[in-house]
This record gives C-alpha cells, sequence and structure tokens, in this order.
C-alpha cells in the first residue's frame, strides 16, 4: 500500500512537472509575442516617422524649386525690361541724331534711324557707322544725285512697312527718273517691285496696237494680267524644287508668246 501511494505521489509530481512547464512555456509565448508586437509598433511608428520626414522634405524641396522658378522668372522679366529700356534709350538717342543731307543741292534733314531702315541699301551701308563720313562747311553729308524725287525715297524709308504709292500727278519721265534713283540707292524692288512687269505688259500692248487686231490686243491683255503670279506649296503639278516661287513674263518671246 505504500508502495501505491508512492507512485500516486510521483505521478501527481510530474504531472504538475508537466502543467509548470507547459504554464512556463505559454508565459515565454506570451512574452515573445509581446515583444514581437512592440516592435511591429515601433516599427509601424518608425516608418510613420520617416514618411512624415520624407513628406516634409519634399515639400521642402517643391517649395524650395518654385521659390527658385519664380526667382529665375522674376529676373528673366527684370532683364527683359532693362533690355527693352535700354533699347528704347538707344531709339531715342538715335531718332534724335539729326542728319543733314545735300542731295544735289536739295537740303534734308532726317535721323540715322531712317537711313537705315531698309537694310542692303546705299543709305544703310553709308550710314551705317562702318565708314567715315566727313560733312561739309554746312555740316551736311553730300550725294551726288539728282535731288529732285529724293523726298519720295526718304518718305519711304520713314515707314517701309507701308506699301509706296507713287502720286498718281508724276508723269512717265519723272517715273522714269525715279526709277533710276532707286535702282542707284537699292530701292527699286522695296518700292517698286513690279517695274519690269509694268514695261513688259506695256511692250506687249505696244505690240497689240501696232498689230491691230481684236486677237491680239485680247491675247496682250491676258497676258499683262498674268505677268506676275505666285505658285504655293499646295501646288500639286509641281516638283518641290519650283515650290514656293515668284513667276514672271519676261520679255523673250517664243512662238509668238512671252515666256
Amino acid at each position: 500500500r505504500r508502495r501505491d501511494n508512492g507512485s500516486d505521489d510521483s505521478e501527481s509530481d510530474e504531472q504538475n512537472d508537466a502543467e509548470n512547464e507547459d504554464e512556463a512555456l505559454r508565459d515565454t509565448l506570451r512574452a515573445v509575442n509581446a515583444s514581437v508586437a512592440a516592435a511591429r509598433r515601433r516599427g509601424g511608428e518608425e516608418r510613420a516617422r520617416l514618411v512624415a520626414e520624407a513628406t516634409a522634405a519634399a515639400k521642402v524641396t517643391a517649395e524650395a524649386a518654385a521659390t527658385r522658378i519664380e526667382a529665375e522668372e522674376m529676373k528673366r522679366v527684370v532683364e527683359q525690361d532693362r533690355a527693352a529700356l535700354e533699347a528704347e534709350k538707344a531709339s531715342h538717342t538715335f531718332q534724335n541724331s539729326t542728319i543733314v543731307l545735300s542731295v544735289g543741292g536739295h537740303r534734308f534733314e532726317t535721323s540715322r534711324q531712317t537711313l537705315t531702315s531698309v537694310s542692303g541699301t546705299y543709305l544703310a551701308s553709308m550710314f551705317s557707322g562702318r565708314f567715315p563720313l566727313t560733312p561739309n562747311a554746312e555740316g551736311a553729308y553730300f550725294i551726288d544725285r539728282d535731288g529732285a524725287h529724293f523726298r519720295h525715297i526718304l518718305n519711304f524709308l520713314r515707314d517701309p512697312v507701308e506699301k509706296f504709292k507713287l502720286n498718281v500727278n508724276v508723269n512717265e519721265g519723272q517715273r522714269e527718273e525715279l526709277v533710276a534713283e532707286l535702282e542707284y540707292f537699292g530701292l527699286l524692288d522695296r518700292m517698286l517691285p513690279y517695274q519690269a512687269q509694268e514695261r513688259v505688259g506695256q511692250s506687249l500692248l505696244r505690240r497689240a496696237c501696232l498689230d491691230g487686231t481684236r486677237r491680239a490686243l485680247e491675247t496682250a491683255v491676258a497676258q499683262a494680267r498674268v505677268l506676275v503670279f505666285e505658285l504655293g506649296s499646295t501646288t500639286p503639278f509641281l516638283r518641290e524644287r519650283f515650290q514656293d516661287l515668284r513667276w514672271v513674263i519676261t520679255e523673250r518671246v517664243v512662238n509668238g508668246s512671252p515666256v
């Protein structure tokens, strides 16, 4: 009987030890889970902190970039305004610099700005500043040309954007004199761009009048109407090298027709 009680006590102790071990294992597991949960919380908090810091840094960077762009734009505007102001000052100085011309004994007062308003001309080259000029005793620059029609040239140079219109009271002889002056000053194509074509048209009409037939007159009129024409890039039958050109009828005659 004593042997049985001892066996029961031993089994009870083993059972208690197993329960204690299980409880200790559960406590350890709970501690590990708590540590993991705490670590996760700390990780989440750290991640949230890093995200917040990155967001704040990005915002600061964007604001700095926007401020830099705004400052650069303000600088550009200021530089443009300064350049425009300097150009305006130069323009006023340029315009106020009076130049006196003596063209064939005719006196004209103008400005360097007007004389150089059309590049590639005699006057623009003369007053470009590349060549030394010496005025005469009266302070005028002498040009040995007929000054009778120089006012037309000067009026055109004052506003070269507008199309030049010759006074209807100018007769044929005066027009020829003006043409000679325009050729000399390099302004014929700008002031009278179709002068050569007008001559061709007149020649065609004169020949038709000498012929005297109705057919000749009708043909001359039709040809004169198309002395100058333009073909644009939308003209389908032209090769590329002939696109966007101005075509004129010349005084050459082939098979009885001008070409």
